[in-house]
C-alpha cells in the first residue's frame, strides 16, 4: 500500500499580513514543521508540497524523502487538486495544512489506519467544549448540542482514487468546500474522525503566532545539566 501526502502551504497571508507559511518560527519556516514530522513517518513515501507559483523555485526544502513541488491554486480546494493530479501512483492521501505546525506524528498514523480498516476517510478532530450557537444578522438563532460537534483540524487522510474521483465531481458541479472531507460526505462516503489536540493549533493571525511561540517552548526538550 502506497501512502503520500500533501502538504498545502499556498496561501497568501491576506489575513495573517504576510505569506504565513514562511514565517520563521524560533528559526525555522512553518512548512519545515510539518515536513520534519512527514519525515518521522516510514509509511507515507512522499510528498507533495503545494506552494504560491512565485515562490516555487526560491523555496528551499529540508527533507530526506522525496519532496515535489506543486503549484497552489486560487483556492484551498484548487491546490488540493492541482496536487492531486500530480499523483502517479497513490492508495491513500494525506493532506495536511503547513498553517497548523504542531501536528502529531499519532494523528498522521491514526487518520491512515483508519483509512486501511475500510473508512473512505479519517478527519483529525476534537470535542467541541464549548456552547456553539447559530446566528444571522447578530440574533441568536439555536444553540447547538456539543455533544454531537467536532472541531475540524488537519492532517486528513483519504482513499486516494475516491477523493479525485470527489474533487472531480465538485469541479463539474460547482461545488466548494472549506475542507475534503466535506466533498467526500457530498458524495456519500464514509468518514470517521481520529483524535487531534488543542495544542493542533492553525496560525491565522499574528496574535496566533504568541501561542505558537509558546508551544515551541513547552515541546523544546529540556538539557540535561552537566553536572548533578
Amino acid at each position: 500500500m502506497r501512502v503520500v501526502s500533501i502538504l498545502l502551504a499556498a496561501g497568501s497571508g491576506s489575513r495573517f499580513g504576510e505569506k504565513k507559511q514562511f514565517f520563521k518560527l524560533k528559526g525555522e519556516p512553518l512548512f519545515q514543521y510539518s515536513l520534519n514530522v512527514i519525515n518521522k513517518i516510514d509509511i507515507i513515501k512522499e510528498t507533495y508540497l503545494v506552494l504560491p507559483e512565485e515562490d516555487i523555485e526560491r523555496v528551499k526544502i529540508f527533507s530526506f524523502k522525496p519532496v515535489k513541488k506543486v503549484v497552489g491554486g486560487k483556492e484551498r480546494q484548487d491546490s488540493v487538486y492541482n496536487a492531486l493530479k500530480e499523483i502517479k501512483d497513490c492508495d491513500i492521501v494525506v493532506i495536511h495544512d503547513a498553517a497548523r505546525p504542531f501536528a502529531t506524528e499519532d494523528m498522521f498514523l491514526q487518520s491512515i489506519e483508519n483509512v486501511k480498516k475500510g473508512f473512505d476517510g479519517s478527519i483529525t478532530a476534537i470535542r467541541a467544549k464549548d456552547t456553539i450557537k447559530r446566528f444571522k444578522d447578530r440574533t441568536i438563532i439555536e444553540t447547538l448540542n456539543r455533544e454531537e460537534l467536532l472541531i475540524v483540524q488537519t492532517p486528513q487522510a483519504f482513499d486516494y482514487k475516491k477523493l479525485i474521483d470527489a474533487h472531480e465531481k465538485a469541479k463539474k458541479e460547482g461545488l466548494t468546500g472549506t475542507d475534503d472531507a466535506f466533498l467526500m460526505e457530498k458524495n456519500g462516503y464514509k468518514i470517521t474522525y481520529n483524535e487531534g489536540s488543542p495544542l493542533n493549533i492553525k496560525i491565522t493571525t499574528k496574535e496566533d503566532l504568541k501561542l505558537a511561540e509558546c508551544i515551541v517552548n513547552i515541546q523544546k526538550p529540556k538539557r540535561k545539566p552537566l553536572f548533578d
